[in-house]
């Protein structure tokens, strides 16, 4: 039987003529391409705009260094994530602190985040889980939306960061980026993005003859993406509903086929990035090597941040602790064919079904 992976990035030949045109181009770099998506990418999502960056850690730990949290400041994040949620935290010299999650969506519980704050609490960063939207939560924080799983989906934070990994719901090879409503964040997001110079590449390259000259009125970092992934990126954006209702009908047909098991909560703007099911603990690794040996693909997302050596020393949260051990993320991605999805269910089924 031909193996099945967890998540695979879907192209067209649209994504293959357009980094065509972007190589013979011969501007590779940061550049008219980047601009482009940058304008059609926060028009999509209703924000004014957009800074393109080469990863959503990067995308975080920018936001995180422009919201103006540094050291003494406390940073509250799901304990149920990906490290980058709180290495941008550390990067900014302050302190993450792990809330836990809701017990239905696995996103952050903003009821833990009131019990959690304290004097020296400044922001808080929600992670849309899976794909489903954590909402914005109590006032008086900034919040910073990590909306790595959910490109197309809900924008509710200050600041928004995505991620353009190679199997996300947009994806370019690697990438990410910011989005925001404020002219003078998103000024300063281009510098820090691009070592702090204040004019790139292609702008001084723009004019009658190429302009040498650039100032750095503060450090930044070498964070910029470039035009042959925007080019990729143009294409995935152009086919972005279209790839959402795919993920959308395979999470449907999951749910008519699936018997025995937890499924994830639906919700409107769910973008589906992950199909995490759970069930029993103590039969969860079981699942994972059946399917396995059936050539299927599954993983866990994730293992709590507190179980890391970096965070040692941190409690898990109760429910963090029980749910992680009960996930299995289940294939998910646009190419995944009607009969690959009904192989994955009779496969879980079986095996649910010979252990009940």
């Amino acid at each position: 039987m031909s193996s099945i992976p967890i998540l695979r990035p879907s192209y067209s030949y649209d994504e293959l003529d357009r980094v065509r045109a972007a190589i013979r181009s011969h501007w590779w770099g940061m550049g008219p391409l980047c601009e482009r998506f940058e304008r059609a990418f926060a028009e999509r999502h209703g924000r004014r705009y957009c800074v393109t960056v080469n990863s959503a850690t990067a995308g975080l730990h920018l936001a995180t260094l422009v919201s103006g949290i540094g050291p003494g400041d406390q940073v509250i994040v799901p304990a149920l994530t990906f490290a980058s949620t709180a290495l941008a935290v550390l990067y900014c010299g302050a302190e993450p602190v792990f809330a836990d999650v809701r017990p239905d969506t696995l996103t952050l519980d903003w009821r833990d985040v009131d019990r959690l704050r304290t004097g020296r609490t400044v922001a808080a960063i929600p992670v849309d889980y899976a794909g489903h939207p954590a909402g914005p939560g109590p006032g008086g924080l900034a919040l910073i939306q990590d909306a790595s799983h959910a490109a197309g989906g809900a924008v509710y934070g200050d600041l928004v960061v995505y991620s353009f990994h190679p199997v996300k719901p947009l994806a370019t090879g690697d990438g990410g980026a910011i989005l925001t409503d404020d002219p003078d964040l998103a000024d300063r997001l281009r510098r820090l993005r691009w070592c702090g110079i204040d004019r790139s590449t292609f702008e001084r390259a723009s004019g009658r003859s190429y302009s040498w000259d650039y100032d750095i009125p503060e450090m930044g970092f070498k964070y910029h993406w470039n035009d042959l992934q925007a080019a990729v990126g143009l294409g995935q954006l152009a086919r972005l509903d279209e790839m959402a209702a795919r993920r959308r009908a395979i999470a449907d047909r999951y749910r008519a086929g699936l018997q025995g098991v937890e499924l994830p909560v639906d919700h409107p703007d769910h973008i589906y990035h992950l199909f995490p099911i759970r069930v029993r603990a103590a039969i969860r690794d079981r699942l994972i090597d059946e399917l396995a040996a059936a050539g299927i693909a599954a993983g866990v997302h994730y293992k709590p941040l507190t179980h890391f050596r970096l965070f040692s020393g941190t409690a898990t949260p109760p429910v963090t602790e029980r749910e992680w051990r009960r996930l299995v993320s289940l294939p998910i991605y646009p190419d995944l064919t009607d009969r690959e999805v009904d192989r994955i269910t009779a496969t879980v089924n079986q095996f649910i079904g010979a252990i009940s």
